[in-house]
Parts: structure tokens; C-alpha cells; sequence
């Protein structure tokens, strides 16, 4: 179900008491090398939603997107948009409030953008607060081991993302400006110049390696790893346990 197609009436009868889970996809409009569209983080996550919409339609609540991110080392590539990472952490914590009132138990943060995690974990502190469970989940990097064996790297518009889009929304990617970003940083480190490396073309990795099969086996994977996720929540099954106790 769709929390903004389901009118107040139904919402009523058929939500409150009825379903528990909730999924919030959060992106950001950035540039994505030359080949990506600007929405990539935006659409990815979006589509992994829809997915398990069709999957669990009367389980899951899918909810609207947060588009804007946290994004000041792309912001000066046309067409970036950013916002302070103060601002999105409110944001999404009061969201998170909101969608606790309805009786809402789980909500699954599904994250597009690197740049988002730290405001996003902070607000998964605030929304814990209101009795309700809330996993974030950034599908390039939670599920990078299993990626890697289907992708030579990851990167930014890189093999594993550009690969995505080609099977996401096809249309929108321009293979023919992908390129390649040698640099990798030895350091976590900011300063002036030090774009002109890490993000040169807007990218990390080389989004010319980018293929619809390995989109098509990315997807699969991501979308079997978060059915794996509801289906743990659902029987309260979130942590391994070692045989030292």
C-alpha cells in the first residue's frame, strides 16, 4: 500500500491495527558522473519500494520520498541540490513521529545517498524514542560483499550503480559519457583541490564497466535481502548469535 493513495477512511480501517511496517525511501538530486541522471539515488531506492509493494501490498506501508540530501561535495556540478545535514535529520525524524502515531511498529529507513547516513542515523535516535523499531538501510554498501561477486568494484556512478540504472530506468542513462575516475584516496580527507580526485567526472569507480544483466542481478539480490529483512522483523529475528555464551 501506498500511505498517500489510501484516502483517511480506509486509512482507518484498514491500516490502523492491520499493518506495522512502514518503508521511507530517502535520496538526494546530485550529479552522477555524466551518464547518470541527477535522481539516481532517488530511483533506486524508489524501485526496491515499489518491489516489495507488489511482494507484500498488504503488509508494508510505502511511503513518499525524501528526494533532497545532504550532498556539499557534488553541490557545485549543475544540477546538484543540497541541504544541511541538520535540516534532513529533523526532517526525517519528525516524519518518523508522525508515522509512530498510526500505530506504525517498524519503519525501514531505504537510503540512495552516501552523504545522508550520519544525518539519518541521528534521527533513528529520535524516532526510536516513540516505541517503534527503525532500520536504516544503504543498499550499495550493507549488501557490498554479495555485489562484488557480480561487479569488479562500486563506486559513485560507478560499475555497480551505473548498472543499476541501466536496469532501473534505462532511459534516463547516457552510457556514451560514462568514464573512469583513477584516484582513489589513501585518507578521509576534504580540502581545496581534493575533488578534482575523488569526484573527478562526478564519479568514483568506472561507470563504463556498467551492464543491465549486472543490473538486473543487483536488483535481485537487493530486493532478496530485503524481503529477508521484513520477514526477520516480522518474527523478531534481528541478531545473529555466537556460540560463546
Amino acid at each position: 500500500m501506498y500511505w498517500d493513495q489510501i484516502t483517511t477512511k480506509n486509512f482507518l480501517e484498514e491500516v490502523v491495527g492491520h499493518c506495522d511496517t512502514a518503508i521511507l525511501p530517502v535520496g538526494s538530486i546530485e550529479a552522477h558522473g555524466q551518464h547518470c541522471p541527477l535522481g539516481t539515488d532517488n530511483m533506486a531506492p524508489g524501485y526496491f519500494a515499489a518491489q516489495l509493494e507488489k511482494v507484500y501490498h498488504d503488509r508494508v506501508l510505502i511511503l513518499p520520498a525524501v528526494p533532497y540530501g545532504y550532498t556539499p561535495d557534488l553541490s557545485a556540478w549543475p544540477g546538484s541540490l543540497s541541504v544541511s545535514a541538520s535540516v534532513l535529520q529533523q526532517y526525517v525524524a519528525e516524519i518518523g513521529q508522525g508515522v509512530a502515531q498510526w500505530g506504525v511498529k517498524n519503519l525501514i529507513l531505504l537510503n540512495g545517498h552516501g552523504g545522508n547516513i550520519g544525518a539519518l542515523q541521528a534521527a533513528m535516535d529520535r524516532i526510536a524514542q516513540e516505541q517503534m523499531r527503525v532500520v536504516l538501510v544503504n543498499w550499495w554498501l550493507d549488501f557490498s560483499k554479495q555485489i562484488l561477486t557480480i561487479t569488479q568494484g562500486q563506486g559513485h556512478a560507478g560499475e555497480d550503480e551505473t548498472s543499476v540504472m541501466l536496469q532501473v530506468a534505462p532511459q534516463w542513462v547516457h552510457m556514451e559519457d560514462a568514464s573512469f575516475n583513477p584516484f582513489r584516496p589513501r585518507y578521509r580527507i576534504k580540502g581545496p583541490g581534493i575533488q578534482n580526485k575523488s569526484l573527478r567526472h562526478a564519479t568514483t569507480g568506472d561507470g563504463r564497466l556498467g551492464t543491465r544483466e549486472k543490473g538486473e542481478k543487483i536488483v535481485e539480490l537487493v530486493l532478496k535481502e530485503l524481503s529477508l529483512l521484513l520477514e526477520r522483523l516480522w518474527v523478531d529475528d534481528l541478531f545473529d548469535r555466537t556460540d560463546n555464551s
